[in-house]
This record gives structure tokens, sequence and C-alpha cells, in this order.
């Protein structure tokens, strides 16, 4: 279950590096990483500085692949553009981890709400 920790947000970033390999600009890869970023850094909020790093540093790592084996690509990739995109990625798992740590609104703490409404919908239910 640790190793999915870190598994999720390299998928999640090579699923963004790799579907930018055709687009020209990077307004497609920092929308993803946004939302991804707040996604993961609200999912694993202790970790959110390292799902953020794994997400964002992917996308350098896959342009660098593609121009060592001359992958065919509409631009000229720049690896400072690609670094600049750890940016949005750290910025949004940190702002999900805050919002993990400070909503009451956990998946645990909604499960018990559900459950507690239900038992109050029963005809037996008695408030103490």
């Amino acid at each position: 279950m640790k190793f999915l920790r870190y598994l999720v947000p390299v998928g999640i970033g090579l699923l963004i590096a790799l579907a930018d390999l055709g687009n020209v600009d990077l307004l497609f890869a920092g929308t993803l990483l946004l939302l991804m970023g707040f996604v993961v850094g609200w999912w694993w909020p202790r970790q959110w500085w390292l799902s953020g790093l794994l997400m964002g540093g992917i996308l350098p790592l896959v342009q660098l692949w593609a121009s060592v084996v001359q992958f065919p690509m509409p631009y000229v990739p720049d690896p400072l553009q690609g670094l600049l995109l750890l940016i949005p990625a750290l910025l949004m798992a940190g702002f999900g981890a805050i919002v993990h740590n400070k909503t009451p609104y956990t998946p645990a703490a909604l499960r018990a709400r559900l459950r507690r409404a239900q038992q109050a919908d029963h005809h037996d239910y008695e408030q103490p």
C-alpha cells in the first residue's frame, strides 16, 4: 500500500507528460497538474511535497527522453518550461493538504455522518 503512494503521482505525471508530447502549449499540462496536484495532496496530505515533486518532475524527464530518442514533437522542448511546471504541482498539492487538514469532511467523517442520518431516518430511532 505504501508503494501506491509513490506510484500514483508518478503515473499521473507520466500520463500528463505523454499527453503533452503532442501538444504545443504547456497550458494543458499545467491545468492537469493543478487539478491532479490538489487531488493527490488531499488524498495524501502528509507527503504533499513529495507527490508534487513526483508529478511535476516527470514532465522534464519525458521531454528529455523524447529529445534523446528524437521523438517527433510539434515543438522544441525546453527543460526550463518543464521545471516551471513543478510550481503549480507543488502549490496545488500543498493546497490540497491544507484543505484536507482544515475540513471536517474527511471520507471517514462523511461515512459516519451518513450512517447517523440513516439511523435517524429509521422509524425506531430515539434520540438520546
